[in-house]
């Protein structure tokens, strides 16, 4: 607690700016350079701003994921701020954020699903995670056409498991970006190179003595993979000579942004390098390749604007699993790579176009998002199982300013398919199929192909001196889901920051 205290005493302090005419949040408009990777293109607005917010939020109800906190509260704080000077910005923010969830189970990792491996548990019980996070950049002018600049986010999470079988687990999201921009009357072009680190650890124990043992289950891919007693080896999670289970990714690529006026595209390229394991102990291995793409377009008709945007993303991953022999010789022991194997493969892209309507008291914002998945499974010769997932969503979200109230209202629907298939190859044989654990599977696939209607509404104060609270709440249905009393799941959360 005394962190949080500190964290709010340093945004309640950094409200000491003058005040501005437009918000934080419409400097992502105004400058179609804030949210890329180069953050020499800040230098193509001149208009600064900050923010600091304070907020909390409460859920309940059984449509979730399988990961998810049946019920559970946060809250956190945010600060933010775009400074322009004669030749140099500024750009940078800080949020610590706390989660509470209560009778939670499944994925023992921070972020499920961002790693091609997964790692479950089963005994529901109260999670903790705090989420410090923090950005900065800085842009200069080399002279009236070049601009250098420089930008690193971070971010880092802790999770505790409160009940055996508990655990703890730390993650760690950093990049680095410089940045060049040039520009020349209506044109501007910028080249951004990054880095980026990801990488988490768990750390499993059991206190005390249990009748039964608590079993864990280490997913490969598509829910295929080994469940056993957790101390197994087949886990990974206490293994000799080995700090609990580290997972990390590296990832180099390139970015490239051009902007004509009011015609903006954005470009990157990278790819990644991840492992399970440390030291000789590699148990898996998952180099990816992906790409991000970006179009936007503004048209300003007197105090109204018109926002059309476009944008794609890419990723594909192979895991291979490494084949280790523990070798003792006079009392030392080595360990053995007899080689590897592909036991799976993904394949995630996204392609999302929007148009925002922008007036003086009215705003509306419509979007379409087509969402792909397709995994392919082969641990054990001679089967092959492949899922391909696809998720089809709309969303209208509306905002209308009644003097000092700002109401917001947004209705959002998506529906899932899926198609998956089994079978084997070449003449092989094997004696048993692998495992699935297919009861938490079909709980997975039923959430993630149920239609499925979001339903929100907030209410935002705002004062003179730049001000406002704000109370919103949601409400998700999902229809046809098997489970009865599982399709409802709401949230209501409150806020109140300072627009500076």
């Amino acid at each position: 607690m005394s962190k949080v205290r500190y964290i709010l005493l340093f945004c309640l302090l950094s409200c000491s700016m003058q005040l501005g005419a437009r918000t934080f949040g419409d400097l992502a408009r105004r400058s179609f350079w804030q949210g890329s990777r180069n953050v020499a293109g800040i230098r193509q607005d001149s208009l600064s701003r900050s923010y600091a917010e304070i907020f909390g939020r409460y859920e309940d109800g059984g449509f979730m994921n399988t990961w998810d906190a049946p019920r559970g509260w946060s809250a956190g704080a945010v600060t933010g701020s775009v400074l322009h000077f004669e030749r140099i910005s500024f750009t940078g923010s800080f949020s610590f954020d706390q989660d509470e969830g209560y009778d939670m189970c499944g994925s023992m990792f921070a972020r499920p699903g961002y790693f091609p491996i997964d790692v479950m548990e089963f005994t529901p019980g109260r999670k903790t995670m705090q989420t410090y996070a923090f950005d900065g950049g800085v842009a200069y002018d080399l002279n009236g056409s070049w601009s250098l600049g420089v930008r690193m986010d971070f971010e880092s999470s802790n999770i505790a498991k409160r009940k055996d079988l508990r655990y703890a687990g730390w993650r760690l999201d950093m990049s680095v970006a410089p940045g060049l921009m040039y520009r020349s009357g209506d044109f501007a072009f910028g080249l951004s190179p990054f880095m980026r680190k990801v990488s988490e650890t768990i750390n499993a124990q059991q206190i005390g003595t249990s009748e039964s043992s608590y079993y864990a289950f280490f997913d490969k891919g598509l829910m295929y993979g080994v469940h056993q007693v957790w101390t197994g080896s087949g886990v990974h999670l206490q293994e000799p000579g080995v700090n609990g289970l580290p997972v990390r990714e590296y990832s180099y690529g390139g970015a490239v942004q051009a902007q004509y006026r009011d015609l903006y595209a954005d470009i990157e390229i990278f790819a990644s390098s991840g492992v399970s394991g440390e030291k000789e102990y590699i148990w898996f291995e998952f180099p990816g390749l992906g790409m991000a793409a970006q179009l936007r377009y503004r048209l300003s008709d007197g105090g109204r604007e018109h926002h059309l945007s476009l944008g794609f993303d890419w990723k594909r991953q192979d895991m291979e699993e490494n084949i280790l022999e523990k070798v003792s010789d006079n009392g030392v022991v080595d360990v053995l790579n007899h080689g590897s194997n592909r036991i799976f493969s993904r394949r995630m892209w996204s392609l999302v176009p929007e148009y925002e309507f922008v007036a003086p008291l009215v705003e509306v914002l419509a979007s379409m998002g087509v969402k792909g998945y397709d995994g392919m499974s082969y641990q054990m010769f001679p089967y092959v199982n492949t899922l391909s997932l696809a998720e089809l969503s709309a969303q209208v979200r509306t905002l209308v300013r009644l003097g000092n109230f700002d109401l917001r209202v947004g209705l959002m629907g998506s529906k899932g398919f899926m198609e998956e298939d089994s079978r084997t190859v070449g003449n092989g044989s094997a004696v048993t199929e692998p495992y699935r654990l297919q009861d938490w599977y079909e709980r997975q696939m039923e959430y993630m192909t149920a239609f499925r209607t979001v339903t929100e509404i907030s209410l935002r104060y705002n004062f003179s001196d730049g001000l406002y609270l704000e109370a919103s709440g949601d409400w998700i249905h999902g229809y046809g889901v098997s489970l009865p009393g599982e399709s409802n799941r709401f949230g209501a959360e409150f806020r109140i920051g300072y627009n500076f």
